[in-house]
């Protein structure tokens, strides 16, 4: 799978950044999405969604983590967490974007420090132009809530970020 998106780009921050938490005991694992260098067959995206283990849970909780090349390559290995709550959206995507995005914006949720750029969608949207579309890469791209198509361009974006060109998804969970 290539990872070049036309529509979407990821910026890495300039120094590492540790932010990611393994709920594996406290909550439940409902999906996982790897990004695996075809090259070296080396996982340099991983990307796991979880969820409370109680029957009322409602918040989705992302870890991200982003491998650089070689054994920690600070200015290319990256990870944060995020969290989503409330009703009736994408909670998957919202909590991705807040494990992507919410460090860089020094907000209360602190996170990976990465930043992306162009259609949160990965695609032209709205009847937008593909000129229109391909403008929007000079702004931020929020995927919070826009699905699943949302959240594999940005890990694409990521990978190609980082540099790798082609890699295999696997996946795991609902709606992968």
């Amino acid at each position: 799978m290539k990872t070049k998106q036309p529509y979407m780009k990821a910026v890495m921050p300039l120094t590492s950044v540790s932010n990611a938490r393994n709920y594996g005991g406290e909550k439940e694992l409902i999906r996982g999405i790897k990004l695996i260098d075809k090259k070296t067959e080396r996982v340099i995206v991983d990307a796991r969604w979880y969820m409370g283990k109680s029957a009322n849970a409602s918040t989705v909780y992302c870890s991200l983590w982003c491998m650089g090349r070689g054994t920690y390559d600070a200015a290319h290995s990256t990870s944060g967490k995020g969290t989503a709550s409330g009703y009736e959206y994408h909670k998957a995507s919202a909590a991705l974007a807040r494990a992507i995005t919410s460090a860089a914006l020094a907000s209360a949720i602190t996170s990976a420090g990465i930043t992306l750029y162009g259609s949160p969608y990965g695609h032209p949207a709205n009847g937008d132009t593909d000129k229109a579309t391909k403008a929007l890469l000079k702004s931020a791209a929020h995927i919070g809530g826009c699905g699943d198509g949302s959240i594999d361009c940005a890990l694409l974006a990521i990978a190609y970020a980082m540099g790798y060109r082609d890699v295999i998804r696997a996946a795991a969970g609902a709606t992968t």
